[in-house]
């Protein structure tokens, strides 16, 4: 599965993943718009049932719209 940037950041990597890829600014507010999607659905359906879940689109929420 291809995942964004903002889902697994470790701090300082991100600018770094991204000259890496090299995508235009498009291309990334696209997958940091796919990230927010994919969190915004996933927290309140495993809010109760699946704790790992929830606190990465927590995670991803956080990174995504810092």
């Amino acid at each position: 599965m291809r995942r964004h940037a903002d889902q697994v950041d470790v701090p300082g990597t991100r600018q770094t993943y991204r000259r890496a890829v090299g995508v235009d600014d498009a291309t990334w507010d696209r997958g940091r718009g796919w990230a927010l999607a994919q969190a915004i659905n996933a927290l309140p359906y495993y809010v109760d049932t699946n704790p790992v879940m929830a606190d990465t689109a927590r995670h991803t929420l956080r990174a995504v719209l810092d």
